[in-house]
């Protein structure tokens, strides 16, 4: 089976926050968006080239699951 962007699980998320994100290098947002649009052939090229990005310029945490769990307590009544 071939890799692709859209069906490799180690990279999936990586790569969709590597090419939206302001917070990383153009070079890397560029390579990522690239990677996404990838035929399969041309993605297992890249994969290696994408796996020691993605080990240099890691994902951060989500701050939003965190934020979600704060407001979501408040919502809970207290009795």
């Amino acid at each position: 089976m071939m890799a692709s962007p859209h069906t490799d699980p180690e990279l999936i998320q990586w790569l969709r926050w590597a090419s939206e994100s302001g917070s990383t290098p153009m070079f890397v947002r560029t390579v990522a968006e690239a990677a996404r649009m990838a035929c399969s052939p041309d993605y297992v090229l890249l994969r290696p080239v994408l796996i020691e990005l993605k080990r240099r310029y890691p994902e951060p945490p989500s701050r939003i699951a965190g934020g979600f769990r704060v407001q979501a307590r408040r919502w809970v009544r207290r009795t």
